[in-house]
């Protein structure tokens, strides 16, 4: 029988979509890379590359890892999740100088007619050098950073998985900002001194100080869904509340502290970096352009070819995203507590999504603990749900443990065929102790609301977006005497 610390080190959340454009965004960086290295590129180490792939998989391991299936019962894993997205993932990505390797990455259609020209955009130039003035950066870090671990928005993110998935996006944005002018990925330029970065990142650590001895510190639980929780890993919620307070203390007192110290033995040295960078050697690439050879092959002409391959990539992508929503299964985050009983030596949680229920397959969560608090991952389970109203029937429950990312608990799928209200049964025994809860579910038809479809939304909309930006670029044509001349040259 595996222990409870195996079944939580297992629980891993995969976000299939996260995952596909993560793995999307490695591989364009890496094809940018290879291809600027072959080009005889200076300033491209392998160890950028590392830094590059080392923050997508940091932001990977905190996307699914247990950190994020157990940050509804423990503010600490919660805050080991924010620590990663904010400290460790953007200057690792930043390092990697991701800008120019991303685009150089990028088809040879979609970076001359979209990516590069939007680069070059005026207003996006100007709206980049402001986000990335270190005042305006630090000053959203901190607005983001506070604001998010005001109880009532906190609790918001609790209760609601978009709400959540904002939230992470807003910290993983905003700390890119931040971290930019303290790494100053290339090609970018410094808009101040770079002494300037020790003060920068020191009150930053104040910032996060304040906010890290609040948690600390504080007298009551600042956020209470955390009371509801169960306490499965030994901690009380006052306990958890002040261990998340000391992680965010201690991690982000480093991930300040250690470049502030860096970047001052670096002033205070003075040491100058060649202006002039050894250029390396051209290279072939090993793997020429395929699509040009079938563009030869078809007799296409080579900007045809470039468009033709563009559309396929880009309706492979919506296709590959499409199968990773599909895959995307219930999440933990929609879960609440519905009914909670002690009998005896036993203590029965039940989750369910909160309010009516949609007919068809739905998934419910049940934990089975001591009253001492230790979890029971063996005790058998019984459920049934029955129809109340006009006829009484019965239907089969279907249990099945790895329907929850959560090891703890114990999952069970079951179909409600048609509206109406519906008593459930769980029943659990353990030794010599029983205990049965019974609650009341209601169903309705289902329905398609807006926050349901957009993510279908998504990719028709961008397809708009970008043929609206190429008829833009290219619906005046260019004179008939200066066609001339371009094709003469």
């Amino acid at each position: 029988m595996q222990s409870v610390l195996q079944a939580a080190l297992i629980s891993w959340s995969i976000p299939w979509i996260a995952t596909l454009a993560i793995i999307l965004t490695a591989l364009l960086y890496l094809r940018g890379w290879y291809l600027l290295r072959c080009a005889g590129f200076p300033l491209l180490p392998p160890w950028r590359a590392g830094c590059f792939l080392s923050g997508l998989l940091a932001l990977w391991i905190a996307l699914a890892s247990p950190m994020d299936v157990f940050n509804g019962w423990l503010l600490t894993a919660h805050m080991l999740q924010h620590m990663v997205l904010m400290m460790i993932a953007p200057p690792l990505i930043l390092l990697g100088a991701p800008l120019i390797l991303l685009v150089r990455g990028l088809p040879i259609f979609a970076a001359r007619e979209f990516a590069g020209p939007f680069l070059n955009w005026r207003p996006a130039q100007r709206l980049g050098r402001r986000l990335t003035q270190p005042f305006v950066a630090l000053l959203l870090m901190g607005v983001v950073m506070l604001g998010w671990h005001v109880p009532a928005l906190y609790e918001l993110a609790l209760r609601s998985p978009a709400w959540h998935q904002f939230e992470h996006a807003c910290f993983l944005m905003t700390s890119l900002i931040f971290w930019w002018p303290v790494v100053q990925p290339w090609p970018s330029k410094p808009q101040w001194p770079r002494w300037t970065m020790v003060p920068y990142l020191l009150i930053a650590d104040l910032q996060n100080t304040a906010l890290s001895a609040t948690l600390v510190f504080a007298d009551r639980v600042l956020y209470p869904s955390y009371l509801d929780a169960p306490h499965v890993f030994g901690l009380s919620t006052a306990q958890d509340q002040a261990a998340a307070g000391a992680i965010m203390w201690v991690v982000g007192s480093a991930a300040f502290l250690v470049p502030a110290v860096l970047i001052a033995v670096q002033c205070l040295m003075r040491r100058q970096l060649p202006l002039q960078p050894q250029r390396l050697p051209k290279q072939t690439p090993r793997f020429p352009g395929v699509w040009q050879a079938v563009a030869r092959g078809l007799g296409m002409r080579r900007g045809t070819a470039e468009a033709f391959s563009f559309v396929l990539i880009f309706v492979a992508a919506g296709l590959a995203f499409s199968t990773a929503l599909a895959l995307s299964g219930s999440d933990d985050d929609e879960l609440a507590l519905r009914a909670h009983q002690q009998s005896n030596n036993l203590d029965v949680a039940v989750y369910m999504p909160e309010g009516t229920l949609p007919v068809g397959e739905n998934t419910v969560s049940v934990l089975v603990q001591n009253t001492s608090g230790g979890v029971l991952l063996d005790s058998p389970m019984e459920l049934s749900l029955t129809q109340t109203g006009g006829g009484q029937r019965s239907l089969p429950v279907r249990e099945s443990e790895a329907e929850s990312p959560n090891k703890l608990l114990r999952s069970a799928s079951m179909n409600l065929p048609e509206p109406g209200e519906w008593l459930m049964r769980v029943s659990i025994t353990h030794a010599a102790d029983s205990l049965s809860i019974t609650l009341k579910v209601q169903s309705v038809s289902p329905h398609r609301e807006f926050g349901d479809a957009w993510p279908q939304l998504v990719f028709p909309g961008f397809t708009v977006v970008l043929l609206l930006v190429y008829w833009q670029r290219h619906r005046h044509p260019m004179p008939r005497q200066a066609a001339q001349t371009a094709a003469s040259h």
